[in-house]
């Protein structure tokens, strides 16, 4: 799922291998799983027949759409292979396909809900894809895009948070998580765009341990961090899992459109200054922070700045992406 897990362009955060970012994927859907559910709820989609997910990476986000929507055929899209083998091996129908070209031809239905979980910034042609997947959608389907408003947070500890907080700060100054605001571009392909954020604080259980493990293992190899911080990071880990405070909490924005129906689906997307212009100035989504139902919500966790969620390995989103 929220793959919010990779650098920028390519997934790599000096990776330390595939199978271990394959584990930070499913480790963001056990601990923020929840979080997911009511991403999925701002989707108003009572029913669906038939769902595609772009970057579906290790299946987080798919397994999530199978369990809402039971009766749906999901068609999972990346080009990683290794996330393929994972998908088939889960029963899904997975399509091999570079997002950077396009929306794939896909056999079947018209889809109901397309969802593209932490993908779409790994995406060469934004403007293209979108343009692609209006074309693709049901005349009442629904399009959900989905990214990390910044990087989950997880110390407690006012010195601990205050060296995550410079993680953060290096992170984004390397591009992790990089993204803009979805909504015009969006409405650019023909789309009426609502924008909300949803927040979470998940339990501390033995899943977000690791997961914080995990991340902090990443943010030690951050070329922007200080010596100092680095070493700090290195005490930090050497301390897990037992002597660090926890408190794992994650913000996601979420845009949930539907065609336009006074607009003609698009063959061509304008620009202005290579930026797509919107070509529908009606659209007023309403952008707010939601809390989860059941867990407790924060005010405002912090601002941008980069999972993997279920969002794959594209670069990912040319392949993965989900959660």
């Amino acid at each position: 799922m929220d793959h919010q897990l990779h650098q920028t362009r390519d997934h790599d955060h000096r990776r330390p291998g595939s199978h271990d970012q394959h584990r930070v994927l499913d480790l963001d859907a056990e601990v923020f799983g929840g979080h997911l559910e009511a991403v999925l709820d701002l989707a108003g989609v009572p029913a669906a027949r038939s769902i595609v997910d772009l970057g579906a990476g290790t299946g987080a986000g798919s397994r999530l759409l199978r369990g809402r929507f039971p009766d749906a055929a999901v068609t999972c899209v990346d080009n990683d292979p290794q996330m393929l083998e994972l998908l088939r091996g889960q029963g899904f129908a997975a399509v091999e396909s570079d997002l950077d070209g396009g929306f794939p031809a896909l056999a079947g239905a018209p889809a109901d809900l397309v969802w593209a979980s932490s993908s779409l910034h790994h995406v060469a042609h934004p403007a293209r894809l979108l343009s692609g997947v209006r074309r693709a959608l049901a005349p009442r389907g629904v399009l959900v895009v989905v990214e990390l408003a910044a990087l989950p947070r997880f110390l407690s500890y006012p010195p601990d948070a205050l060296l995550e907080e410079r993680c953060h700060a290096a992170a984004a100054a390397e591009g992790w998580n990089h993204h803009p605001d979805w909504t015009p571009v969006i409405e650019a392909a023909g789309f009426c765009v609502a924008r909300s954020e949803v927040a979470a604080v998940a339990p501390v259980a033995a899943a977000a341990r690791e997961y914080a493990r995990q991340w902090f293992g990443r943010f030690a190899h951050l070329a922007a961090l200080t010596a100092d911080d680095r070493d700090a990071v290195e005490d930090l880990l050497e301390r897990f899992p037992d002597g660090v405070g926890l408190e794992p909490r994650a913000t996601r924005t979420v845009w949930v459109a539907t065609p336009d129906q006074d607009q003609k689906r698009p063959e061509h997307i304008p620009t202005q200054n290579g930026t797509p212009r919107s070509r529908h100035n009606a659209v007023s989504g309403a952008s707010g922070l939601r809390p989860v139902p059941g867990v407790r919500p924060e005010s405002r966790l912090f601002t941008s700045a980069d999972l993997s969620g279920s969002g794959g390995s594209t670069r990912r989103a040319r392949g993965q992406g989900s959660g």
